[in-house]
């Protein structure tokens, strides 16, 4: 379809162009389910690109298709949206907005999916078949593709699979970091409400102290994953929040703590939300109190789909060089509501490298997070390698 030469001189064309296209988004980001702007921003290049079909998702999700000669349809995503938090890079195009920033990347997601809009329209008489284009809002939160999926983003025509990328700092720009199988994991969260007796500091016998309480149920559930987890299976429970009393003298009525859970497999997921309420209500109980626990389970976790996932590295490798792919060994226990596609049609993410060579490169979600702009061709480059490589299949 594409050679591997005309790729790389058709993104060379856009660089500087993407690059504008990226500061532009990323001095001004927009939380989840807000991207009111953003969005609007897409649609606009979508229509300087010359494509017509284009459909808005709800009030902040755009989707755009680009018709080439066959019937078939591939999908590719970009999330769109950013993180409450203050940019602190001192960068020249820095966030405007206080308390918002593009600290995941999402910003060079987008821009990367938009070099891909603009020369597949260009060339799609060399098209085989048809690509969606699925920008979605409320990756953050993960929310975003079950909205996009509820809202028929993934329905006239359905794609055949779905694919992504994703920045990743700790990998040099320029190249690609992937693996295969389980990418990332499920994320849940829970709360846990301790009842106990209210009292007099001074005689905590005539009360029922739900901070005590509290504290063995902490060490208690963390026990979990050390003693009941094999080291082999991976699981993360963190506690994030803890909230009981006000006052100095008094021991209070009730303590609430809220956390985190992590896991690679169905199997761990259902053990841990099992063991977590069984845990935290025995030791409650134990202590003369009660545990109310509440366990919200949120984003599956992510499995790359074997073939779709060795084309990946196949085509990376083959348009960038097997010396810019790096084999990822292990999956992460980040999130990614990516995964909710993958209950639909078969799909496969990898990771883009954005760091910088010589220079600190801070982790996703830190307010320092700056990504080296030269992963922005690579991204689009290795998007548009897939593309070819999955209509050639």
């Amino acid at each position: 379809m594409f050679q591997n030469n005309f790729i790389k001189n058709e993104v060379e064309k856009i660089k500087e162009e993407l690059i504008e296209i990226r500061r532009r988004i990323h001095e001004n980001p927009e939380l989840s389910m807000e991207e009111y702007e953003t969005s609007d921003f897409i649609v606009k290049k979508l229509k300087e690109f010359g494509l017509e079909n284009i459909e808005k998702i709800g009030k902040t999700g755009v989707v755009a298709l680009i018709e080439g000669k066959g019937e078939r349809c591939i999908g590719i995503r970009a999330d769109i949206d950013a993180l409450p938090l203050s940019e602190n890079t001192k960068l020249s195009f820095s966030s405007k907005k206080e308390k918002v920033c593009h600290a995941c990347g999402h910003d060079i997601h987008t821009t990367c999916l938009l070099g891909v809009a603009k020369i597949l329209n260009e060339n799609k008489e060399k098209l085989l078949g048809k690509v969606k284009l699925i920008f979605q809002p409320a990756e953050e939160t993960g929310v975003g593709a079950k909205y996009m999926i509820e809202n028929k983003a993934l329905e006239n025509p359905v794609p055949e699979v779905i694919f992504g990328l994703h920045c990743w700092p700790n990998v040099e720009a320029g190249k690609v970091y992937h693996r295969h199988g389980e990418m990332s994991a499920a994320s849940d969260t829970f709360k846990i409400i301790i009842e106990g007796k209210q009292g007099h500091a001074a005689h905590p016998y005539k009360a029922v102290d739900p901070i005590m309480i509290a504290g063995n149920i902490i060490v208690g559930i963390q026990n979990i994953i050390s003693r009941e987890v094999s080291p082999l299976e991976s699981g993360v429970i963190t506690i994030s929040t803890i909230h009981g009393g006000e006052v100095i003298n008094v021991i209070p009525k009730t303590v609430e703590i809220q956390g985190s859970i992590r896991t690679l497999s169905n199997e761990i997921r259902e053990y841990v939300h099992k063991r977590l309420e069984e845990v935290a209500c025995g030791i409650a109980e134990t202590y003369r109190g009660k545990a109310i626990v509440q366990i919200n389970k949120k984003t599956p976790n992510v499995v790359n789909e074997e073939k779709i996932s060795n084309l990946i590295e196949k085509a990376c490798k083959d348009i960038l060089g097997e010396e810019n792919y790096i084999y990822n060994p292990v999956p992460s226990m980040g999130s990614e509501d990516f995964a909710y596609y993958l209950q639909k049609i078969p799909g496969a993410m990898f990771r883009l490298g954005c760091g910088y060579k010589d220079k600190e490169n801070y982790p996703l979600h830190s307010d320092m997070f700056n990504a080296n702009e030269e992963c922005i061709t690579t991204g689009v480059i290795s998007l548009l390698a897939i593309v070819n490589k999955l209509y050639e299949e």
